[in-house]
Formats: C-alpha cells, structure tokens, sequence
C-alpha cells in the first residue's frame, strides 16, 4: 500500500503495489540512440518498488569483450554502470543486467545494444523554466489505501526546455523539483526527452508529477480524505534541479515564482439578517432617528 495508506478495514478495492514484470526493466536509452563516448556512467532502472542489483550490471562490445567498470547503487534504485575508460566511438555495446524479481533465475533480464558517438563537451547549462496558466479544475490525488481520491483545485502546469549541450545527456539525468525548498516530486534518469516533455510516471513509485504543482481546494462528495493538499494557496518558488548521473561538472538549478488561488467562497446568508430594518415591518434605523428629534424638541418647548 502507499505510503502506508489510510487506516481503515481490509477492502476488495485496495491498492496494492504492481507486480514485479521483467520487462520493466530498462535502460533509459531511445531506440537507436548514441551515447556520447565520454558518458560519465551508464543507468539501469528496475520495476516500480524494486532496485537493481548493481552486481549483476555488465557492460560487454558487440563481440563479446567484457568492459571494465565500476559498479554502484544510485538514485531510484537504479543500477549505475561507470566505465574505467572513455567508450571507443563507432564501436557496438552490450548492457545487461540481472532481474530484480524474486524467484526468477540470475540470468541477464534485459541485454540493451547502443553504439557508441563522438565524445562531446559535458553540459554547463540547464535549460529554461517557465509556469504556465493556472487551471481550476477537478484531478486525482495519488496515494493511500484506495489508490488515488478526486478532488478539486488549482493546477499549474510547468514549461522545461532543455539547453541543446544537455540534450545528448538526457538519457542519464535524474530531476528533482523542490517548492519553498521542500522536494515536491523526483522523477528517474531518462524521464525527461528532447522536447521538455516529461513520461508518464508509475504512480505507485512517483504520485507526484515532475512539471505540475496543485493545491486542493475542495474535495468531491466521497468519504475519503487525500494524503496530502498539495501546496498552500498563495506564493511559491519552484526549483528545478537536474543531476547528470556521475558528473563532476553540476548542473544549475532552474527557478520561477509561482502563485496559486482557490476560489473564494460566498457565505451563505443569515436568516431574517437585513442590515438594521426588521421582518414584519418594525422601525428602521431612520424611523428610530426621526423619533429622537421630535421627543428632544418636545421637551426643549415645555415652559
């Protein structure tokens, strides 16, 4: 369950976490892409809610040459692959891995084949960061005993555009996004592609998205309650931090002020409340007024 869910009795519509699928294993690697010869490390990412092994990494050339590299745990879990030299450009890799998944045999579960492309300059800047317009809408908020729960809100969608030096690195970039500080969603190596879009998140793993803030503002008829509001209404900083995996050369952080609204509220009406008049035709406030003056100017003619 996420985040340790909701308490509340066992349901047949609880959430539980996904299966443990071979096949979701990958390196964040675009079909017929080129790594740049002096990539400083290369990635495989497991199934949701499960790590890679980093033992079972190999790096082999087409011809079956084993490589040699370092071998590390890295972020989400991943397996992080750093080769010993420089990848020699025009030549065929093979990385393999072995499966995270219980009660699978150690063989290789994913055998990724890429060539190797011209050493390039290690990037030095980031990209652009923009928000965008602010949306009142209604959205899901992820986690907790029943998965996700419907709510109403302000949504903000973020606009990243990747600097072109970065660009060939991409496939090797983890990302962070913070507000006022405090992380507010992570997303994997390979998570963002050319163009700033950003894939689809395993929500299990990453409920919130990389380019989007939210606050709730109203929850739908429904008994449940979200783990979380998201993000106060008014004023914020969104900070977007890109890490090259195993760089020496740092990435700048990205920073846009932000602001989000919910929509005010109109009391209701107090019953029979009309200001100073009365209901059934008692005095006004002017009546009352009208009456002073007359008794005060009766009493100042009496002898």
């Amino acid at each position: 369950m996420l985040g340790g869910g909701i308490a509340r009795p066992p349901s047949a519509e609880a959430c539980s976490g996904p299966t443990c699928v071979t096949s979701t294993i990958r390196a964040p690697l675009p079909a017929g892409a080129a790594v740049p010869a002096n990539v400083p490390a290369l990635v495989v990412l497991p199934p949701v809610l499960q790590a890679i092994d980093p033992m079972g990494l190999r790096l082999r050339t087409a011809d079956g040459a084993s490589v040699e590299a370092s071998l590390l745990a890295g972020p989400h879990r991943s397996g992080v692959l750093i080769p010993a030299a420089p990848l020699v450009p025009g030549t065929g890799y093979l990385l393999e891995s072995n499966t995270p998944c219980r009660d699978m045999q150690p063989s290789p579960a994913i055998s990724v084949a890429f060539t190797a492309g011209p050493a390039v300059a290690l990037p030095t800047a980031s990209g652009s960061l923009s928000a965008g317009a602010e949306q009142q809408t209604s959205f899901e908020v992820w986690g907790g005993a029943l998965c996700s729960v419907g709510v109403e809100g302000s949504v903000l969608p973020l606009r990243f555009t990747p600097a072109p030096e970065l660009v060939p690195f991409l496939p090797w970039v983890h990302w962070t996004l913070e507000v006022d500080g405090q992380t507010w969603a992570t997303a994997p190596h390979g998570a963002v592609d050319a163009a700033g879009g950003v894939m689809s998140p395993n929500r299990f793993g990453y409920p919130h998205d990389l380019l989007s803030v939210y606050a709730v503002c109203h929850l739908q008829p429904s008994n449940d309650r979200p783990q979380d509001k998201g993000i106060p209404p008014g004023q914020h900083v969104a900070t977007l931090r890109p890490v090259l995996e195993q760089s020496a050369t740092p990435l700048p952080a990205l920073e846009i002020p932000f602001t989000l609204t919910c929509p005010k509220e109109t009391p209701d009406p107090v019953p029979g409340d009309r200001g100073c008049s009365q209901v059934g035709g008692g005095l006004t406030a002017l009546g009352v007024l009208a009456t002073l003056g007359l008794w005060r100017r009766s009493r100042q003619s009496r002898p």
